[in-house]
């Protein structure tokens, strides 16, 4: 390869992009909810968003999810697990426990106290769902609600189809819309997107679900879609960056966003400089790609943008010593999405964010453990919660005396156990991680060399 230097341009550009955003530097989220906020994998993808394209404005997200959870219990635990983090937000998800699946069976029914009881469960959802946000809003923290996910009652798949119950959180929904619209509220419709694509799906293959196999818990493509809907219904930024370079390989100040420029170095073969991105590209994992595939996600929220206007011929792009690719003179003109090059150093460093984040969430996970175990079963234990001892004891005897059905509880109260333990130290890892995915996430810079493909 010849680089033959003919100009060198010391300069430096910068592109003054604003970027609006929902959550602001120094906001306090709190994500409210029952086991599908508890995985949190949804609100996840959110942060990874908001670390990787708003560095410099550093926000806090707490998990306020418990596994089957519902309003009434959300209510009880409010002081102690929601309020307690002073949120400046409220990101409210309730529904699936709410409307009580116990009582939808394979077949319908016509049953008179069913029904009564079917109805009443959307009755009592309904009153308590408004307690929440009027108690949110009276303390001027905003509220954002989220209707429910889909529950898959039309998938061929091995799980119970407890018939009905959708359309019963299809109720839900509509009535978050009226309550959306009776405190002008931003709502997030995740019900259509995911009921809609199974459909598709199931249209080509009936045991497909966007859900999962037990027809109520959505993968990690689902929340993938999630993520996409909840960042596109809250008109979050598509532009990590572009730069973009005119018809004679100069820098353009007027159509570039979000980046800096220096030192521009014009050869004959081609040309150099060195850019720093003020955002990163959003890092995907291969157990997202379905999710990838079914909403455009990287198009619509993660457009990592070079352009060359007027190139003659194929270009290599190198970004510091790395080929990144050949591209075409119209491939150039149009725009490399980089973010769809895991091999860029600013993609390698969006990994290296979400590794960090990885270990808060891995603390998060032990401090739910924690709240599950003492709102779920500890609410009314008479004894030393301070004793483990005691602590353990009880919970053995009441798994093995009117819990052994679910081994589920036995796997979180031995998690309890030692969890518990190190709460404090806990309390301070997420602090440090998060701390510490912000850290790694700040812009770099890097040389940009396009040269003739030879």
């Amino acid at each position: 390869m010849k680089f033959r230097l003919l100009i060198v341009c010391l300069c430096v550009n910068a592109v003054v992009f604003a970027q609006s955003s929902l959550f602001l530097k120094g906001d306090r989220v709190c994500f409210v909810g029952n086991s599908i906020t508890s995985n949190g994998e949804f609100y996840h993808n959110i942060l990874l968003y908001y670390v990787t394209r708003f560095p410099d404005q550093p926000v806090t997200f707490f998990n306020c999810g418990i596994s089957g959870d519902v309003c009434s219990g959300v209510l009880k635990r409010m002081d102690e697990d929601i309020l307690v983090h002073n949120p400046t937000h409220a990101v409210i998800k309730l529904g699936m426990n709410d409307v009580n699946r116990s009582l939808y069976t394979l077949y319908s029914s016509t049953n008179a106290d069913t029904l009564a009881k079917r109805e009443e469960a959307i009755s009592k959802y309904k009153v308590k769902l408004d307690s929440i946000i009027n108690i949110f809003l009276s303390r001027g923290i905003k509220v954002i609600l989220q209707k429910p996910t889909d529950y898959d009652q039309t998938g061929s798949l091995k799980a119970v189809n407890n018939y009905g119950v959708n359309d019963a959180l299809k109720r839900c929904a509509d009535y978050i819309q009226t309550l959306a619209d009776k405190y002008k509220v931003p709502v997030v419709d995740y019900w259509t997107i995911l009921h809609d694509i199974n459909i598709q799906l199931q249209k080509k293959d009936s045991t497909a679900t966007i859900i999962g196999p037990d027809r109520v818990h959505p993968g990690s493509a689902g929340h993938l879609v999630m993520a996409f809907q909840f960042l596109k219904t809250t008109k979050a930024p598509q532009i990590v960056s572009e730069i973009v370079f005119d018809k004679d390989a100069k820098f353009s100040n007027k159509t570039s966003k979000n980046c800096t420029i220096s030192d521009y170095v014009n050869g004959k073969d081609g040309f150099s400089c060195k850019v720093k991105e003020n955002a990163l590209p959003f890092p995907s994992s291969e157990g997202q790609k379905l999710g990838f595939d079914l909403v455009p996600f990287t198009n619509d929220l993660s457009v990592e943008k070079i352009v060359l206007k007027g190139a003659k011929g194929s270009k290599q792009l190198r970004i510091d010593t790395t080929l990144i690719g050949t591209f075409t003179s119209e491939e150039l003109a149009k725009g490399i999405n980089l973010s769809l090059y895991p091999n860029t150093p600013q993609y390698k460093q969006s990994i290296a964010v979400k590794e960090a984040l990885n270990k808060m969430w891995k603390v998060v996970s032990d401090l739910r453990t924690i709240e599950y175990v003492e709102f779920k079963f500890l609410s009314y234990y008479k004894g030393n919660k301070d004793n483990m001892a005691e602590v353990k004891d009880y919970l053995d005897n009441l798994f093995k005396t009117k819990l052994s059905n679910t081994p589920y509880y036995k796997t979180q109260f031995d998690r309890y156990y030692i969890v518990k333990a190190n709460q404090k130290q806990l309390l301070q890892d997420f602090d440090t991680f998060r701390e510490d995915a912000y850290k790694v996430a700040q812009p770099v810079e890097h040389t940009f060399l396009l040269t003739s493909s030879f």
